[in-house]
């Protein structure tokens, strides 16, 4: 019940973030094809981790670290049940190229992940404004399991921003990681932020 409360808590974080910023499930098998606990809407999102970009400086955050690029701002900010959360702006834009939220979990397994990413995506596809919400297993190669929500956002202006979530957990079960970026519609792949994300590791 713990672990569900605590789940709860970071949605609302991470949904919150992408506003304002930016059942039982299945283990993934030991052999084969992964069996993914989320019911996807669409199709599975490759992730490719990046080494350290030049004109970057490492930010570490409970263990977890994504490298900020030079003249991007980051600040770090501790919310209730020892949740913290780090988001990077580029003084250039108003709103946040990519934001992390790390939440100290004991125990930490897919089934966390996925009770995140499902509540993360109906409260999202809720929200007035987003569109083309879509949950989908994430490979992404080193993480122990993964999930990814992509959506778009009209904003008051009319005009659209494109957003991927992506959460994780460590191979320690200690915590779980919910990563976004965000950028102008049809530029997310080749974003700053998104080129962030992929740096993300988990270390100590």
């Amino acid at each position: 019940m713990r672990t569900l409360t605590r789940t709860a808590a970071v949605v609302v974080v991470l949904v919150g973030a992408l506003a304002g910023c930016s059942g039982t499930a299945k283990a993934p098998s030991s052999g084969g094809s992964p069996a993914f606990g989320v019911q996807p809407t669409g199709r599975t999102v490759t992730i490719t981790s990046l080494a350290t970009p030049q004109g970057t400086t490492p930010v570490t955050v409970l263990g977890v670290t994504v490298d900020v690029p030079t003249g991007d701002t980051s600040s770090t900010s501790t919310l209730d049940n020892g949740i913290k959360q780090l988001v990077v702006h580029d003084p250039a834009q108003k709103r946040a190229v990519a934001t992390v939220t790390v939440t100290p979990v004991h125990g930490a397994n897919d089934t966390a992940v996925d009770a995140s990413s499902q509540t993360a995506e109906a409260q999202i596809a809720a929200t007035p404004g987003w569109s083309d919400v879509s949950l989908s297993p994430a490979a992404w190669k080193g993480m122990p399991y993964a999930t990814a929500i992509r959506a778009t956002l009209t904003q008051d202006d009319g005009s659209k921003r494109d957003t991927i979530l992506v959460t994780v957990r460590d191979a320690k079960g200690t915590k779980t990681v919910g990563v976004s970026a965000e950028a102008a519609h049809g530029q997310l792949d080749d974003s700053a932020g998104f080129a962030i994300l992929r740096t993300l590791r988990f270390e100590g």
